[in-house]
């Protein structure tokens, strides 16, 4: 335990030097540093395999009022010039490489270190992220669980699957005739399944327009096993990103809590959780029509662009459609986003519950991205190296706390 604590500590001092400054005995203790041979050859064995870069390019991807910026401007300037530069000496890059330390874990166990080499924080229990998993349940009352294993039946005439990661509904020879004279009997009612999508999970459904519909941690589609009728309406709650087969006679509606989205083919994304306040509707391609529940102002999109529904209205901007569709490429990607609002979304993604020392930590607003198939450790881990705040472990309960 104490050749961890050293590490911890060491990385936290070429930290703050190279950041926020250090006082005498600080500098005092950097200087000592050269006599550890063991950050020699960490640094050397980080430059020999290319891991110095990875390590950069892992800091660089979570950022705090440009904290890489100053960090990369101070690893350039000249170790041989005056004041806080002058104590680097030849350490600047080695010093850079050790300060990674805790977000390069990775690099130490894949070398053959053992848990007594990672930095404290490295020692908390590990979260893994979702998976794909679901709820199918059917309008008689049964339901069925959508995961590892196959699903192949018979529902309203229509041919049900679960393979390779994807819900299917398929219409035989004899259900499209059938789809086909009840289009004419708009009394009756269409036969409706639900997909439910639990905290740490997500899914995937094939409608049977072939419409596709990827559904996200916490969500779930209502929808019609056939569309019957002059629309095919689903409703969501959660978010949902569409790719929506095109027909002209039938526009396609997504209902939402607070309103709707009325397209005829095309592709984007819905987020409408009822714990976030607002409902956001973001664009790829095509163009859709967004109408809050209870009337007012219909908002009609164009690619790029993205409607905003809250109490206060509606409102349309141009956003980066990359940060909102992310997750469904695999990443989430976030820019300038306070710490509770990203929280709030991997709550859903991990199934953690997050709570705060403070409630200003909720306000501080970070950059970067995270690949979905990460732990969440990466991504705290990340946050301890801006010196602002740290995190523990508890089960599946994250604390938050000033450093």
């Amino acid at each position: 335990m104490k050749r961890t604590r050293n590490i911890h500590r060491d990385a936290e001092l070429l930290r703050k030097a190279l950041l926020d400054g250090i006082d005498k005995e600080e500098q005092s203790a950097l200087e000592a540093l050269d006599e550890r041979p063991e950050l020699k050859k960490v640094y050397e064995e980080l430059r020999r395999h290319g891991e110095l870069e990875k390590a950069f390019s892992e800091y660089k991807r979570y950022s705090w009022k440009d904290a890489y910026g100053r960090f990369a401007r101070s690893v350039r300037r000249n170790p041989a010039s005056g004041g806080r530069r002058r104590a680097l000496r030849a350490w600047s890059y080695a010093a850079a490489a050790c300060a990674l330390v805790a977000v390069a874990s990775f690099y130490l166990l894949s070398r053959g270190g053992g848990p007594e080499n990672l930095p404290e924080s490295a020692e908390a229990v590990s979260i893994s992220p979702g998976s794909r998993q679901g709820m199918l349940a059917l309008s008689d009352g049964d339901s069925i669980s959508v995961r590892n294993k196959e699903v192949n039946m018979q529902v309203d005439g229509v041919r049900v699957t679960y393979k390779g990661g994807v819900l299917s509904y398929r219409a035989d020879e004899s259900g499209a005739k059938a789809a086909a004279e009840e289009d004419s009997a708009l009394w009756k009612k269409p036969v409706s399944n639900q997909l439910i999508i639990p905290r740490g999970g997500e899914n995937t459904v094939s409608l049977a327009d072939g419409t596709t519909v990827h559904l996200n941690a916490g969500s779930k589609l209502t929808y019609p096993v056939r569309f019957v009728g002059r629309q095919r309406l689903v409703r969501l709650e959660g978010e949902g990103y569409f790719e929506v087969a095109r027909d002209e006679e039938r526009p396609f509606v997504v209902s939402t809590s607070q309103g709707s989205v009325t397209v005829l083919g095309t592709t984007f994304n819905v987020n409408a959780y009822p714990d976030a306040g607002e409902c956001l509707t973001t664009l790829v391609s095509g163009e859709v029509l967004f109408s809050p529940a209870g009337g007012g102002r219909t908002v009609a999109l164009s690619p790029g662009e993205q409607a905003v529904c809250s109490a206060e209205g509606v409102v349309k901007r141009e956003v980066d459609v990359d940060e909102y569709i992310g997750w469904v490429k695999g990443v989430y990607i976030f820019t300038d986003k306070p710490l509770g609002e990203i929280m709030r979304t991997f709550e859903k993604w991990y199934d953690i519950e997050v709570s705060y020392e403070s409630p200003s930590l909720r306000d501080l607003t970070y950059s970067g991205s995270l690949e979905r198939d990460e732990t969440i450790n990466s991504f705290l881990d990340a946050l301890e190296l801006t010196g602002d705040i740290a995190y523990r472990i508890n089960g599946r309960k994250v604390t938050i706390y000033k450093r």
